[in-house]
């Protein structure tokens, strides 16, 4: 995944996730371990369709759709595809066998973030060590594939929850992937992620 990934990650983790919606450039640089030029550069991009609004010591996400859609239509999925392959175990089985330290995302992240989901799904994708995944989970013959490695970094876990990434990152991978079920997770995240920038906005009126 492109570093300037980890950026807008973070920038939605501290909305979606943590009920943010002012920042600085310094503070997203020290949390993703990059520079201050590579974070101004995705900074100004955002800026360049109003998605923010700079202020003296940072700026304010605005238009946090906008910089969910940028993400979502950016992110490219299959080239982080480390190992796929077939299992005819469950869902539920699958999830549980995979090795410690996996992070869920797509459906499987879904579901363990809202204890539930929109709809059935058959498929599993993860950040992951695909070395570790592949011994409890051999390469198979089959055409169909039904679980994803993905490849992880150190921003991912230390933005991660109960062994599922951001809700923005789980919003951003469905829609990578597309089509049914991704579209109702997709509907049903969208319901929920509307409302947090405006708890974000009581929270800060409430400060002042």
């Amino acid at each position: 995944m492109k570093k300037t990934n980890w950026i807008l990650r973070e920038i939605l983790y501290r909305i979606y996730d943590k009920n943010e919606t002012f920042m600085s450039q310094k503070s997203i640089a020290q949390a993703c371990g990059l520079s201050m030029d590579t974070v101004n550069r995705v900074v100004t991009k955002l800026n360049q369709f109003r998605a923010i609004e700079k202020k003296p010591l940072g700026f304010r996400v605005t238009e946090p759709e906008k910089v969910l859609t940028y993400w979502a239509s950016t992110r490219n999925l299959a080239r982080d595809i480390l190992y796929t392959t077939y299992s005819a175990d469950s869902v539920p089985k699958i999830e549980a066998e995979m090795p410690h330290g996996t992070i869920f995302t797509a459906f499987s992240g879904h579901q363990r973030r809202f204890g539930k989901t929109p709809t059935h799904y058959e498929e599993v994708h993860v950040y992951a060590n695909p070395d570790e995944v592949r011994r409890r989970f051999p390469e198979s013959p089959a055409e169909r594939r039904n679980i994803f490695v993905l490849k992880s970094d150190p921003h991912l876990a230390r933005t991660s929850k109960d062994g599922a990434t951001t809700l923005a990152q789980i919003y951003v991978d469905l829609w990578q992937l597309g089509g049914s079920p991704a579209d109702r997770f997709i509907l049903d995240l969208e319901d929920y992620l509307e409302a947090k920038p405006v708890e974000a906005l009581k929270a800060l009126a409430r400060k002042g």
